[in-house]
């Protein structure tokens, strides 16, 4: 299967953190034929491949839920009053089109800027969407807590480049599912799971559940990074196209770490690196620290203009942490580092 088909079939789904049930069938799907595929309660999708009868596990994670908007509030007007759900970056939602639920149009409420002289970025308590129906409709239509997204269109670009929002960090879970199919002819030593973690863009609750259910023997977590652009830091992002980046930290496992550089090492790839103090800012910082320790690794794809709708990956990217992962879980690990 196409990496670019994956990528499509995955970011068709709204899945906002705490409502991506609907994502199970998408990724049920798409792995129906070569891993058995089930859902905990509180919604992470788990995927099992290799041998399942092992004493050794390792664990691959990618959060599948996205950024979006939660209903507040509708006044008598049939205005909805929004609040971001995850970090999104309010200075595109002016105007922008959204989509309630499932099919309800919306706007994103603005002024005129011959009225409005400052600069055009919202508060987290002023975010008003208009669809156009009376008050009356809207409420038979919408519910508190209901979710709304950014509408935004998968597009092709040029150097096989895609733009979509929900990229961060479907692009990862992609990445996953291709790491799966370069897998499906092996037969591996050890048991490996596919979590495709909930709600990481609140509180990373769906990553931390499933690594104390799992307890994984090791963990490599797979997000979306900073891609090297104009006033990103150079030592805090990945160049579009460089492969993939590779995570240094005090959180993370040493091992697991020289054994992914070595890997892309060998594959030729002329990895990025980021190196942080302290955290990474993704799901191994709690699966790190779940039960007694999991040695975890972070693989990023470079991804420019995060939580916005036009988030912007190159599927070759995907494609390089999809082969990397395949040839650690290959050679399962760091167990015999």
């Amino acid at each position: 299967m196409k990496t670019i088909d994956i990528l499509k079939a995955l970011c068709i789904e709204h899945g906002i953190s705490g409502r991506e049930s609907g994502l199970f069938s998408t990724v049920q799907s798409l792995l129906e034929e070569i891993a058995q595929v089930r859902q905990m309660e509180n919604g992470n999708i788990i995927a099992e491949i290799g041998n399942c009868e092992s004493d050794y596990h390792i664990m691959l994670d990618a959060h599948i839920d996205r950024i979006g908007l939660v209903v507040t509030y509708i006044d008598d007007n049939g205005f909805i009053k929004a609040e971001p759900v995850g970090g999104i970056d309010l200075r595109t939602l002016p105007s922008s089109t959204v989509v309630v639920n499932d099919d309800l149009l919306g706007i994103v409420c603005t002024m005129p800027p011959h009225i409005d002289k400052g600069d055009g970025e919202l508060s987290r308590d002023a975010i008003w969407v208009d669809t156009g129906l009376p008050a009356d409709r809207v409420k038979q239509l919408v519910r508190l807590g209901d979710s709304i997204i950014v509408k935004s269109k998968f597009a092709e670009l040029l150097n096989n480049r895609v733009t979509v929002s929900a990229l961060d960090n479907r692009a990862g879970c992609a990445a996953l599912i291709k790491c799966a199919y370069l897998l499906k002819d092996r037969e591996l030593p050890c048991k490996v799971s596919l979590v495709f973690s909930v709600q990481e863009e609140t509180n990373e609750s769906g990553a931390k559940t499933a690594a104390f259910e799992l307890a994984p023997d090791e963990a490599v977590i797979v997000d979306v990074g900073f891609a090297k652009q104009d006033g990103v830091p150079n030592e805090k992002s990945g160049a579009v196209g460089c492969g993939a980046v590779i995570s240094i930290a005090p959180v993370l496992s040493g091992k697991v770490t020289e054994r992914l550089i070595r890997i892309s090492e060998e594959l030729g790839m002329e990895c990025d690196y980021e190196v942080d103090g302290g955290g990474t800012g993704t799901n191994a910082d709690g699966i790190a620290v779940s039960r007694g320790g999991v040695p975890c690794g972070v693989l990023s794809v470079p991804e420019k203009n995060m939580h916005t709708q036009t988030e912007t990956v190159c599927i070759d990217d995907i494609e390089a942490v999809a082969n990397i992962l395949s040839v650690y879980v290959a050679g399962e690990g760091i167990k015999n580092a």
